[in-house]
């Protein structure tokens, strides 16, 4: 039986490879702008991201300017406690004493001990109005970003960076929320070793702010390794 030759000029043979270049050209094309609006959609959520951590950073900036500046004369009010928690100072540094305190104390008289001491009475004013007293730092962003197609088409490298960054986050989150259910139950003052705590509690408090602010300033070195 003789072979069966098709021609190239046969029509059904033309419209066959057209149909097939069409679809392998459509295939491609479609391909590219997916690809291309993939990348476009990374990008735009990469600056979303970019914007939670700089939200972040306004946020833990002026909570700890607020905190780091009634962290010096709580502690010195707190040292002038006694056993019993009363305020007690020698009667003849009682100006001094006011200077001090007058950003986290109300002070209203004294009683005195004996020749060369005081006992004050006044109220204990440190409220904190920072945004931060009533939430955490966001990563609400983040974590969305992290369930999306993105991840395929991100730097390693930058991910690990981001991620790093989040997880001293969220650090920071887990002690913050201690130290301010410590703040609103306002036990801080029932006994000594409370109160040692406390200020303790709020000095590491501080230091861990200020590595996480200080982290917070590569944000835009990270993000650029992420194009």
């Amino acid at each position: 039986m003789g072979k069966r030759k098709i021609s190239l000029n046969n029509p059904w043979f033309v419209t066959l490879i057209s149909t097939m270049v069409g679809i392998i050209a459509g295939l491609y094309i479609t391909s590219f702008f997916e690809n291309n609006r993939l990348y476009n959609a990374k990008e735009n959520a990469l600056k979303q991201v970019e914007s939670e951590l700089k939200d972040n950073y306004k946020l833990l900036k002026e909570f700890n300017e607020k905190l780091a500046k009634k962290y010096e004369p709580v502690g010195y009010l707190f040292s002038n406690l006694n056993e019993e928690m009363n305020l007690i100072i020698p009667k003849d540094s009682l100006q001094a004493f006011k200077e001090k305190t007058k950003l986290v104390f109300d002070y209203k008289s004294f009683t005195t001990v004996d020749n060369a001491s005081i006992r004050l009475h006044g109220d204990f004013n440190f409220n904190f109005e920072a945004g931060l007293m009533g939430r955490n730092l966001s990563e609400i962003v983040w974590n969305s970003y992290k369930q999306t197609d993105y991840l395929s088409i991100t730097d390693f490298e930058c991910l690990t960076a981001i991620e790093s960054l989040y997880q001293l986050q969220e650090e920071l989150n887990r002690k913050t929320e201690v130290w301010k259910n410590d703040f609103f139950q306002g036990n801080f003052i029932s006994n000594p070793a409370v109160t040692e705590k406390f200020m303790n509690d709020w000095r590491v408090l501080l230091m861990k702010q200020k590595l996480l602010l200080d982290f917070y300033k590569y944000i835009d070195d990270i993000l650029a390794d992420c194009e």
